[in-house]
């Protein structure tokens, strides 16, 4: 009876799914994503915008965040399907995915690198503006900031990205719950992913009621400011990124009837894209912005086709040299993007901006300058990231293998 049980809540919980999720998977199509956005997001932090808007970046530069959105979808929904294979078992949500383990793991990959930075970025901090924290935020927001700055995660020696680590963070704390509205029947998954659309909608919307009429400034107090601050550095005005993701998690085939309406979207999203980066389309409401960004609902159908496109021509599997270190890259990018953050924290505190320059080169206007400081940040960057990444790995296991000995 107890067999018969486990079997049909299997069938119901994939009923009309094409794809079954394998006990253990990796993806080389995402390692190969993971690293090449890495290496735009450094790109993005780098190059002036008088050159990445003759660049076109709105189509191939600016999808790295789009791009990790969806795939951050995607892979947190194979992980649970994962966990559901393994233990044969429909899962309750308050005894599984929000269980101590859930946690401990989340608190080791992300919040102790964090902590790391924060405590190091501060310290380093204190060289260049003081030995006082009130110091170090007023030399690198400006006296007007106040301690709301940190609650949201924003370091006090800042750097760029860093508004992305209060994203993982928020994603974190809900993907169990999203991820219980894309499990089961695909009705109910299709509900779940318009709801995502619907509430990155009204986020965009409250964050224009906030917006003042007449600008600038651009929001008429800072009360205002740090309400919509609060809202962008979430993962919230990304929903429907990680909808996408967790929704291509269950297929991903290109062709797959169930994925038909990104190619609806995809011309759309690609018509709004070449306005919006050739021709300063905006859509306003009295001369206001009504969204605020470039990473939205109508950005990320494009990404989303990208990112299916990708999974379908490359292969999920490589063993040579290269696919070896493309992986080493992907396995280390968020210690990567904490690595940029301090970097170009350094470099702005030298030089007072963070866009063509790099902390061995005085900022210039000249493009054979930049680039080249382009490829000294990701010298500097990547390297180091991966191997704070390794460090981390060879510590958990010494630390792992050590707890195991003293338990025998």
């Amino acid at each position: 009876m107890v067999k018969m049980l486990q079997k049909s809540e299997y069938m119901l919980d994939y009923e009309n799914e094409e794809q079954k999720i394998p006990s253990t998977e990796s993806f080389f199509q995402i390692d190969v994503l993971k690293a090449l956005m890495i290496f735009l997001v450094i790109f993005d932090h780098t190059i002036p915008w008088t050159i990445k808007n003759s660049l076109g970046v709105a189509l191939w530069e600016r999808i790295s965040i789009p791009i990790f959105v969806i795939i951050m979808g995607f892979n947190i929904g194979r992980s649970f399907q994962r966990q559901k294979i393994n233990k044969k078992i429909k899962y309750e949500i308050s005894e599984s995915f929000y269980s101590a383990n859930y946690f401990w793991k989340k608190v080791i990959r992300y919040l102790i690198p964090f902590v790391i930075l924060y405590i190091i970025s501060t310290n380093v901090g204190a060289l260049f503006y003081g030995a006082d924290l009130d110091l170090i935020k007023a030399g690198q927001w400006g006296s007007n900031y106040d301690d709301r700055h940190e609650f949201i995660g924003i370091l006090p020696f800042w750097g760029p990205g860093n508004w992305f680590i209060p994203v993982i963070f928020g994603f974190i704390l809900l993907a169990p719950w999203l991820y219980k509205g894309f499990s089961g029947k695909t009705s109910k998954a299709v509900m779940t992913l318009l709801l995502c659309f619907i509430v990155e909608i009204v986020v965009q919307l409250i964050i224009f009621s906030l917006k003042n009429p007449n600008p600038p400034p651009t929001f008429a107090s800072w009360d205002a400011y740090y309400t919509v601050i609060l809202l962008l550095y979430s993962i919230l005005p990304l929903f429907s990124g990680i909808g996408l993701g967790m929704w291509f998690s269950r297929n991903y085939d290109l062709f797959s009837k169930r994925n038909l309406f990104i190619w609806i979207l995809f011309p759309l999203s690609l018509t709004y894209l070449i306005l919006y980066q050739f021709f300063g389309f905006r859509i306003l409401v009295n001369d206001v912005s009504l969204l605020t960004g470039d990473y939205h609902f109508l950005v990320f159908p494009y990404s989303a086709l990208l990112f299916l496109i990708t999974m379908k021509i490359l292969p999920k599997n490589s063993t040579n040299i290269l696919a070896k270190i493309i992986k080493l890259i992907s396995r280390s990018t968020y210690h990567i993007l904490l690595t940029q953050i301090f970097y170009f924290g350094i470099v702005y505190a030298l030089y007072g901006d963070h866009y063509g320059a790099s902390i061995f080169s005085m900022n210039s206007s000249e493009d054979f300058v930049i680039f080249l400081n382009l490829s000294i940040n990701w010298c500097i960057c990547i390297p180091i990231g991966i191997l704070w990444w390794y460090t981390g790995k060879r510590i958990r296991k010494y630390i792992k293998g050590y707890i195991e000995i003293e338990q025998i």
